[in-house]
């Protein structure tokens, strides 16, 4: 019998793959015009904005007006509270609005997080930029600032003190952010060594699989071109800590099923967590997964959306270490690191869906093997790096 799919998705064409290699879902698409290319032959309606909840309001209800649905399948993060609206207006099994909010607006997470006795750093939200001042009262300086609702380090700031906010935000420093029209959400800073991020699928509200992994360098720290990391030796203390924090992070936000990526500081009193996101994590991570353990996390994505058990991989898990890492795509430096030992394949800007990028995935005998590794690529790639 086949069963009817509302897929909320900007350009990401992991999902649309894994979609369209399923005969048993008939696919109906919530996204922008810009994107209206990527989805013809689909009955699609189209949002300026997943924010305008009024907007996504009445796409719901004309694609539903084409039949029922059987599940709402969220693939971006600002797609998340959208597909929590359709679901409890269109009565679609799955979070509705209310805890749908928990995976991606940042206060609500962390309320919920802090509830449940999770480290969390001290935050507070701020109305607009300009209240930024009195929010940091609550936390503390220095701070991070970011959107309520947002993505990939988009209009995120440090701040170390009052008198820096004021002169920047007088500067225009935080004009993206102000533009965005959203409360502010107000962090104190972090200090840490490093950082992780745990990635696992969920079925009928269990942890069914999840790995830690290490970022080389955090995403802040680094040149967009440069994101790297490798997944971490899992029976590692620390490993195991992020591990059970994870579980514990799934239950906090009464997740049913989904993909997620949690990042987790490391700092010297033990973990803190950074964000949650219930989707796929971006920059290669996916990709990473399937090279280290066999698994798809788009294809399980969709399989635990649609109701489905997580598959089995058809292989055990590489004994080694296995990296990454996203290089500028530079004439040919795809040939001069594919020529590199230990490379299992570089990925074009087409291959990876990333202009401008080319993504590299690497084996090595243990952790301190792939930062010398890393390191090697990137000095290859950026010589002033």
């Amino acid at each position: 019998m086949t069963r009817q799919v509302l897929l909320l998705n900007s350009d990401k064409p992991e999902v649309i793959a894994a979609l369209a290699r399923r005969p048993d879902l008939t696919v109906r698409v919530m996204t922008r015009k810009v994107y209206a290319d990527l989805y013809r032959g689909l009955e699609v309606a189209y949002v300026d904005d997943f924010a305008d909840l009024t907007q996504v309001e009445q796409a719901a209800y004309d694609l539903a007006a084409h039949g029922p649905l059987d599940h709402v399948v969220a693939a971006t993060e600002k797609s998340v509270p959208a597909a929590g609206l359709v679901r409890s207006l269109l009565g679609v099994p799955g979070p509705g609005f209310g805890p749908s909010l928990w995976g991606a607006h940042k206060r609500a997470m962390k309320d919920r997080l802090l509830a449940a006795g999770l480290p969390v750093t001290d935050y507070a939200q701020a109305a607009t930029v300009d209240d930024v001042p009195r929010a940091a009262e609550h936390t503390g300086w220095p701070v991070m600032i970011k959107p309520v609702f947002g993505a990939a380090s988009k209009c995120t700031y440090r701040v170390d003190s009052p008198e820096e906010f004021g002169e920047r935000h007088g500067a225009g420093d935080f004009a993206d952010l102000a533009d965005r029209r959203l409360p502010v959400q107000v962090e104190r800073l972090v200090r840490f060594t490093h950082e992780y991020h745990c990635d696992g699928v969920v079925h009928a509200g269990e942890v069914a699989r999840a790995a830690v992994s290490r970022y080389f360098l955090p995403p802040l720290r680094v040149a967009p071109h440069l994101k790297s990391g490798y997944v971490a030796d899992q029976t590692d203390p620390f490993s195991r800590e992020v591990l059970d924090l994870h579980r514990r992070v799934v239950a906090a936000l009464g997740l049913p099923f989904g993909v997620t990526h949690l990042e987790v500081f490391r700092t010297g009193t033990g973990p803190v967590i950074g964000e949650v996101a219930i989707r796929p994590g971006g920059a290669g991570i996916s990709r990473m997964w399937w090279h280290a353990f066999g698994v798809d996390l788009w294809e399980e994505f969709v399989r635990v959306s649609t109701g489905e058990p997580p598959s089995r991989p058809d292989r055990a898990p590489r004994p080694d270490t296995t990296g990454r890492s996203r290089l500028p795509a530079l004439p040919g430096l795809r040939e001069r690191v594919l020529a590199l030992p230990g490379v299992l394949e570089v990925l074009t800007p087409e291959e990876c869906a990333s202009p401008g990028h080319l993504e590299a995935y690497f084996t090595c005998a243990d952790e301190t093997a792939a930062e010398a590794f890393i390191g090697r690529l990137h000095e290859t790639a950026v010589p002033t790096v």
